[in-house]
C-alpha cells in the first residue's frame, strides 16, 4: 500500500512560492509568475518566463483524488493547497495597500 496523503500546515513565504508555482488544470497548467497558460505538466520551466517550477497547486480544493493525480504526475514538486495560497496572497496585498493609504 502506498503512503497516504495528509495535509501539513506550516508557515510559508507567499512571495517565495508564487514565482515558482504551477497552477494545475485538468490537462495543462498555468504559470503563477507570468500567467502563461497551457503549460504541460511535464515542463520543468515556464516556456514564457523561464521560471523553475517548485510547487504545484490546483483550483479544485480539498480533493484527495486530485492531489493524488498531481503527486503521480509531478512527485518532484511540493503540492500546496491553492485556496490557502490565494487567501494568504490576497491578505498580503490588502495589507500592502492599506499600509500605503494609512
Amino acid at each position: 500500500m502506498k503512503n497516504p496523503l495528509i495535509r501539513v500546515w506550516q508557515e510559508a513565504d507567499i512571495k517565495s512560492i508564487e514565482p515558482h508555482l504551477l497552477i494545475a488544470g485538468s490537462t495543462t497548467g498555468d504559470c503563477a509568475a507570468c500567467k502563461e497558460v497551457g503549460i504541460s505538466f511535464e515542463a520543468k520551466n515556464c516556456p514564457r518566463c523561464g521560471t523553475v517550477f517548485r510547487y504545484i497547486g490546483t483550483r479544485i480544493s480539498n480533493s484527495v483524488k486530485e492531489a493524488k493525480r498531481l503527486r503521480e504526475k509531478r512527485p518532484d514538486l511540493i503540492l500546496i493547497e491553492f485556496q490557502d495560497f490565494k487567501k494568504a496572497a490576497a491578505r498580503g496585498k490588502a495589507h500592502g495597500f492599506l499600509d500605503g493609504v494609512l
